[in-house]
């Protein structure tokens, strides 16, 4: 997800991004160590998937029309449904604020039901 999140700030780079560029920025996404090592291995799958294509006769990458369209959904995704979905999960959410969603209610009786489940069987053996 880095990585594509990465892809868009090369979009509008003409004379496409080099690997180095791509292990700053995401290095710096990841707030981890990045290696060139993992971001050629990374390269490699974008490439065979189509959504970069490598510059003839340089060490540099584009961004494909594909590529950008799979980042900017990932991106979006992530930003409008997975982060937003992730907090009210959250367990440290207070209750008042957890009962105002349909998700936070439906996981935490899901949560409650798996753990009485599991300290039946506890005490079952």
């Amino acid at each position: 997800m880095a990585v594509l999140a990465a892809l868009l700030g090369f979009c509008h780079l003409v004379a496409g991004f080099t690997n180095q560029q791509l292990v700053e920025l995401v290095s710096a996404l990841l707030d981890t160590p990045y290696r060139s090592r993992q971001a050629i291995y990374d390269l490699r799958r974008l490439i065979r998937k189509g959504l970069i294509q490598r510059l003839p006769g340089s060490q540099r990458y584009l961004l494909t029309p594909l590529g950008r369209r799979v980042a900017v959904l990932f991106t979006k995704a992530y930003g409008r449904v997975l982060a937003p979905g992730l907090a009210v999960l959250d367990p440290a959410l207070p209750a008042e604020l957890a009962g105002r969603t349909p998700l936070a209610v439906a996981w935490r009786g899901f949560n409650h039901a798996l753990d009485t489940f599991i300290d039946r069987q506890v005490l079952a053996a």
